[in-house]
């Protein structure tokens, strides 16, 4: 009897298997891989291995290929590398039965976890910094629409993987790999047109046979679709005009018209990439309405492959072009102990039009940052205070554990005042070195903003406590300035010994539109060091003490003006001097001097 050609082979860090009954190799006698787009393929293989029982790590994350064999297709490579080794049975002597699984590399990027903060960088960019740190060498970006810079992009206890997967979706792209005998390169892109024709792409769906061109299992549908979607946002920037996106169904499933998708937010300040999102969840809606399963036997299915069907049975359509979305392969070979139920393979898989654009559902969401995250307020060499036109500051997010911590690695954040108008209300910027506590606009961790300040052990409270606790206020801090160098106004609420202090580093500048009005209770008291200057433009000055007296003291003199006429108070006497001077006394007027002089 002629001998049963082997359907599969592997290609492992023992050598390629290419005989029934070769040593020194690993022989695959069981296939079962999983393939979809946008997901890490998995294959588990069961292997025999006539080395004699293998150490899991002489395996472990290296390169392996299984290989099917099923003429007269070409060969069909599962390239990867080995994730798990599982010990099973001991069939004979020096053959040892393995349960292997082989992932991509990119499936690592799932054992990788970060919080971390990408800006000014584009999302292809930032995946490539993902792929370079866990060594993902063969991957292309075919994307044919624009590559947009983000300005700020947080990964936020995501795995590198989800993150991946959440900006894909967020841009409407997806991927797919392609395999050969020694890689397996991922291809990432964001239109139909990457997908390439299979091998031998004509199949016809029949109810019998297996041969590779054969589809003996085919199933149609349709479902309901939504019928218009709506992405809103706010961009403070332009508070006034909302960011608004609609996009209309283009499918005529039942009811369609009637169901309306209404999301907040849109997650972009930019209205084109709103209208692009919005028209990427349409279409995840319209291309999932119809999809259609089927069996088969070629082993070249894979996702991001498309082929023809010779005659659609539900339309009637011939030579329809199908693309692939996922494969699910299933293969049994039993060639390397001579059994004569030799080997089989077959698949199943969903496919969709190739005229239909593919995109990914929304599934991975951006992290919603509940609660306050610590922050410290950053700025250029030598500035204290480090702001934009909007009263935003940068601050580094105490999370984000890059190395520089530069401001030029930092983002805008706008501030959270009391009260905020059109050029009125309250304003203050925290300062560059402060800690403030920072939370995030409908839970984004794209749109951080600051609450407020937060004392720490370097940086301790305005008023000692114990000691001061009684107090409650503010003080400034002179910029460039030392710690006696400050503005404050404090309130002090000790029961008997309250009181409100007002101190300025410098100027006081008081401005009163209309009336002034002081009330003290008991004596009031005024230091004032150099000169003071008291002015009306237009009234009167009156000084008046109802019960008491009123003193003027001066060490050199008084004087008293009106035009040319004075009187005047000094060390040497008192001086009158005017164009007519009058007195009147109702009763007596002395005068007494050692000498009066009377002019004639």
């Amino acid at each position: 009897m002629a001998a049963v050609a082997p359907l599969l082979f592997t290609s492992s860090p023992f050598g390629d298997d290419t005989l029934p009954d070769q040593s020194g190799t690993l022989h695959a006698t069981a296939l079962n891989a999983q393939e979809m787009l946008s997901q890490p393929f998995q294959v588990s293989l069961t292997v025999v291995s006539t080395v004699g029982q293998m150490e899991p790590n002489e395996l472990l994350y290296k390169p392996f290929c299984a290989i099917i064999n099923k003429l007269p297709a070409e060969n069909r490579y599962f390239n990867g590398i080995v994730r798990r080794v599982t010990p099973a049975n001991n069939l004979q002597r020096d053959r040892w039965e393995y349960q292997i699984e082989i992932v991509p590399r990119l499936w690592f990027l799932s054992q990788r976890s970060d919080c971390r903060i990408f800006q000014k960088k584009s999302v292809d960019q930032i995946l490539q910094v993902l792929f370079q740190e866990e060594g993902v060498e063969a991957y292309d970006f075919r994307i044919y629409g624009d590559r947009p810079v983000r300005e700020y992009t947080t990964q936020f206890n995501e795995t590198d993987l989800d993150f991946m997967h959440r900006l894909l979706q967020e841009e409407g792209w997806f991927y797919f790999f392609e395999h050969t005998k020694t890689e397996h390169r991922l291809i990432v892109t964001d239109r139909n047109e990457s997908f390439r024709p299979l091998p031998s792409p004509l199949h016809r769906i029949v109810h019998r046979g297996n041969n590779i061109d054969i589809i003996d299992q085919w199933t149609g549908g349709a479902s309901t679709a939504h019928g218009e979607v709506h992405f809103t946002d706010y961009d403070p920037s332009n508070p006034t005009v909302p960011v608004r996106a609609q996009q209309s169904t283009s499918s005529k499933t039942g009811g369609a018209t009637t169901r309306r998708v209404y999301r907040w937010p849109a997650l972009t300040k930019d209205e084109a990439t709103a209208e692009q999102r919005a028209k990427h969840f349409m279409e995840h809606s319209e291309v999932t309405s119809s999809m259609c399963r089927g069996h088969g036997y070629d082993p070249q299915f894979m996702p991001g492959r498309r082929f023809t069907v010779e005659k659609d049975p539900l339309t009637g359509e011939e030579t329809v072009e199908y693309a692939l979305q996922s494969v699910f392969h299933s293969a049994v070979d039993e060639t390397w102990a001579g059994q004569s139920s030799g080997s089989f393979y077959d698949c199943s898989f969903t496919c969709f039009r190739q005229t239909v654009p593919w995109r990914e559902p929304f599934h991975n969401i951006r992290p919603q940052m509940g609660g306050i995250y610590s922050g410290v307020v950053v700025g250029g060499k030598g500035q204290q205070i480090h702001a934009d036109a909007l009263g935003r500051i940068k601050v580094r997010i105490v999370f984000d554990h890059r190395k520089d911590t530069s401001a030029g690695f930092a983002t805008w954040v706008r501030v959270i005042q009391p009260w905020a108008g059109d050029s009125w209300g309250w304003q203050h910027l925290p300062r560059v070195g402060t800690e403030v506590a920072v939370a995030f606009m409908n839970g984004d961790p794209d749109e951080p903003v600051v609450l407020g300040g937060l004392y720490n052990q370097s940086m301790q409270p305005v008023f000692a406590v114990p000691g001061e606790q009684t107090k409650s206020g503010f003080r400034s801090r002179s910029v460039h300035g030392g710690a006696s160098e400050f503005s404050e106004f404090s309130v002090d609420d000790s029961k008997g010994q309250e009181k409100i202090y007002l101190r300025s580093q410098k100027d006081l500048h008081t401005v009163v539109l209309n009336n002034q009005q002081t009330e003290v209770g008991l004596d009031s008291a005024a230091t004032v060091h150099r000169n003071v200057s008291l002015k009306t433009e237009t009234g009167s000055v009156t000084v008046e003490a109802e019960t008491g007296a009123i003193t003027m003291e001066a060490k050199t003199e008084i004087l008293f003006r009106v035009g040319s006429n004075t009187i005047r108070l000094a060390q040497d006497g008192i001086t009158i001097n005017g164009s007519r001077i009058e007195s009147t006394a109702d009763g007596d007027m002395t005068l007494r001097g050692a000498k009066i002089s009377l002019n004639d």
